[in-house]
């Protein structure tokens, strides 16, 4: 599947993959992160089970903080 990841063309040999499993293969780790599939924000508790396909768009933003 070719899906766009930050604004970048990403491919990948499966049909479909979570939102979980690509942030897994592509190491983001920060503690603090939003998703979002297609402009749909995509909660924490859902990553495991919402699946990215062929054609989506898929944005994760990590959080800073500081003053």
């Amino acid at each position: 599947m070719k899906i766009t990841l930050n604004f970048a063309d990403e491919q990948f040999p499966e049909d479909s993959l979570s939102v979980a499993e690509i942030m897994q293969r592509k190491k983001y780790s920060f503690p603090h992160v939003i998703t979002m599939l297609n402009e749909a924000l995509v909660q924490k508790t859902d990553r495991k089970t919402t699946l990215v396909h062929d054609g989506d768009e898929l944005q994760v933003y990590h959080l800073i903080s500081g003053g």
